[in-house]
């Protein structure tokens, strides 16, 4: 017969919380904080780097940065949900979760904002490319390298009748 799995949750239920005493913080919870911490402080770094290229015009950075930004907001998703119960406890508040969170909250804000204006001059300057393309009817009749379209390659022939 297997042995019955331990939980951590049921560690917890040895010391019960009342609404008077936090959760008991065990080791692992406190190595999560501390770990959680220290993955805020390098999305921010990312994040800042990521503004600053934008600011500065290198826009390449942006590509560059994005799996690696990916990864980390996605593991701070994941480990979330072990941390927030302890964002009162004594240890999250000796290393100022919530001042590292407003932090990062307020960078993904500039930085989701600078991205949406850049989506937005990227989705004009594709309309304004498309409309002088197909300004005074000349996008089937010649090719991109400026040498005219035969009428046998299957595009639009068109026929001006004088009456």
């Amino acid at each position: 017969m297997t042995p019955r799995k331990k939980f951590r949750f049921g560690e917890r239920q040895e010391t019960p919380a009342t609404s008077d005493t936090p959760l008991a913080l065990t080791p692992e919870d406190e190595a999560n904080l501390n770990a959680y911490v220290g993955k805020i402080k390098e999305t921010v770094a990312i994040l800042r780097k990521e503004i600053t290229a934008i600011k500065n015009g290198e826009l390449e950075v942006v590509s560059n940065v994005f799996e690696e930004k990916s990864k980390v907001l996605k593991w701070l998703e994941l480990r979330t949900p072990l941390v927030e119960p302890f964002l009162n406890h004594e240890i999250a508040l000796k290393l100022n979760i919530k001042r590292h969170l407003a932090d990062l909250k307020k960078n993904i804000e500039e930085d989701g904002a600078m991205l949406s204006r850049m989506a937005v001059a990227a989705r004009t300057i594709l309309r304004e490319v498309e409309r002088i393309n197909n300004r005074n009817g000349l996008a089937d009749i010649y090719g991109k390298s400026g040498q005219k379209v035969s009428g046998m390659s299957g595009g639009k022939m068109r026929i001006d009748r004088e009456f």
